[in-house]
């Protein structure tokens, strides 16, 4: 537990004081279409630094993998957390979502259920099913279903039992789990 709360604290350190720069803008220019772009844009300058750190993670994990798609694995960094949009969250309501989440789950999904129907509770429900949301962002503008199927996915918490990710969702996955 206290590594959990070493993490979430680096987390919140990185949310905090990293920037979102020109040369990270390019990067995401470079391996975004232009409505991908436009969707990654809408996120708060310390999800897209969060997305252009995982990107990069696992481009440096591809030399690995030879057979798999690079740019694939860049793209799927990149909106890996694109549902996030919709939240419109601070680093400061973040950090309560976190924190919520961490130590009263129990709690933190039944608000994640009421903002099902409950607008007044939706940022809880987005924050739990982030991929989910963002898999239907990104269906709307006609991303591939390999994509969209990773994403919609991307959070172990939401496997179902027995369910063996692939090897693309292995590597975001772990980009994903350190800073």
């Amino acid at each position: 537990m206290l590594g959990k709360i070493i993490y979430r604290l680096k987390q919140f350190y990185f949310g905090m004081f990293s920037r979102y720069t020109k040369a990270d803008q390019t990067f995401a220019r470079n391996h975004l279409n232009i409505q991908e772009m436009a969707l990654f844009n809408q996120l708060p300058g310390f999800e897209k630094k969060h997305a252009i750190v995982v990107a990069r993670k696992m481009l440096d994990a591809s030399s690995n993998y030879p057979k798999l798609d690079k740019r694939k694995l860049v793209k799927l960094g990149l909106l890996h957390d694109i549902g996030k949009v919709l939240e419109k969250n601070s680093i400061w309501t973040k950090s309560i979502l976190v924190i919520i989440r961490f130590f009263f789950p129990n709690y933190y999904d039944r608000l994640a259920e009421k903002g099902k129907e409950n607008h007044r509770y939706r940022r809880y429900y987005i924050h739990k099913h982030h991929g989910a949301v963002g898999a239907e962002l990104l269906e709307k503008i006609g991303e591939s279903s390999d994509i969209l199927s990773i994403i919609a996915l991307h959070d172990p918490r939401v496997h179902p039992l027995g369910f063996e990710p692939p090897l693309e969702q292995q590597i975001l996955n772990q980009a994903d789990s350190t800073y």
